[in-house]
């Protein structure tokens, strides 16, 4: 526990040097996030918080005594460093939807061929037993299920803190089952640092530090960080080697989820694109009905909290995966009707209130 402690705490300090040096390189490329009707924040934000994180954990990896540079940990980096070099150009470039699928696919295959890591193995989902999968039915799956969670962090990346808070929030809970995979405790602990540096300079809890957001770099590089923890602990190459049951990925990553499809239920209903942006992501709706920023981020990371420690409650006791399963699903549509229900009365009251700002104007 000590060397994880000095690990996260060395982590940390290098990666907020790294975003010291790279703030003005990134204000002089252009990398930055500039106010706009759906973005409102004050100046223009540097988007370089993927890449000090992916530094930082790549000379780490190299520097520490303990050898951690192997075949998983070089897949890691691999396909780590195509997402955040992909979310750079895109950043700054804006690039087309079907290449950064096609690069996603990429990523998640260099997991798949190069680490050896899948979704195999389902576990007793339906309780008539053990649900495995060939390969041919396996990477596909794989790949939905890695292009799920890593555009599931992108889309809750919408306000100061969430992204990487409810990242954090999962991560430190995975350190749990960290001894389960070797590359989970190399890795975890280097994120975990990388995680809260960017924290600390987003939420401007050190004054003096430059106020930075992920980027498409950062929050893909947390999802697929995740992902990659979360097959690593449950499947280990292919085979469930006795970690997290399968059913407990989910709830880990049980918000990111939520918001995902609820989000974009309710685009398809108003036939819209999936990937247009909108403000019907929890964070919105929550503002939408009065919460302060603060209350927003507080209650969102609590509920990703909660759902994350009734996953492992379920799995340390032994709940038969059926019935964890089951749960989920009433824990989302719990969680869509709520959610659905708080963003009508937003509607409804921002409605009333545009209609009394016309009726005083025209007086």
């Amino acid at each position: 526990m000590n060397i994880a402690i000095n690990e996260i705490l060395l982590s940390a300090a290098l990666c907020l040097v790294i975003i010291v040096v790279l703030t003005p390189v990134a204000i002089r490329l252009g990398l930055e996030d500039k106010p706009c009707q759906r973005k409102i924040h004050d100046g223009h934000i540097p988007l370089i918080g993927g890449i000090a994180i992916y530094l930082a954990i790549a000379v780490l990896l190299v520097v520490l005594p303990e050898p951690r540079v192997n075949r998983e940990t070089l897949s890691f980096l691999a396909a780590g460093g195509l997402l955040v070099a992909t979310g750079v150009i895109d950043d700054r470039f804006q690039l087309n939807v079907r290449l950064r699928m096609f690069v996603e696919a990429v990523a998640a295959s260099i997991m798949i061929f190069g680490a050896d890591l899948w979704i195999s193995n389902l576990g007793n989902l339906l309780g008539f037993g053990e649900v495995y999968m060939p390969f041919w039915i396996a990477y596909p799956f794989s790949l939905i299920a890695v292009f799920g969670i890593i555009n599931a962090f992108n889309m809750i990346d919408g306000m100061d803190g969430l992204a990487g808070g409810v990242a954090l929030v999962a991560i430190a809970t995975l350190l749990a089952f960290a001894h389960i995979s070797p590359v989970v405790s190399s890795l975890a602990p280097l994120v975990l640092g990388g995680l809260a540096a960017f924290l600390v300079c987003n939420l401007q809890i050190l004054p003096f530090m430059p106020k930075i957001f992920l980027g498409d770099a950062g929050s893909k590089l947390v999802g697929l960080t995740l992902v990659w923890f979360l097959i690593s602990i449950a499947h280990g190459g292919g085979q469930n080697q006795g970690g997290i049951m399968p059913v407990t990925a989910l709830y880990i990553v049980g918000l990111p989820l939520f918001d995902m499809v609820a989000t974009t239920i309710r685009r398809g209903r108003r036939r819209i694109s999936p990937f247009q942006p909108d403000r019907t992501h929890i964070h919105h709706i929550l503002q939408g009905i009065g919460f302060s920023k603060r209350a927003t981020i507080v209650s969102v990371l609590g509920l990703a909290l909660s759902i994350n420690l009734l996953g492992v409650v379920f799995s340390l006791t032994q709940l038969p995966e059926a019935i964890q399963f089951v749960a989920f699903f009433a824990l989302y549509f719990i969680y869509s009707r709520i959610t659905g229900r708080l963003l009508q009365i937003g509607e409804h009251d921002s409605a009333r209130a545009l209609q009394g700002e016309i009726r005083t104007s025209l007086k």
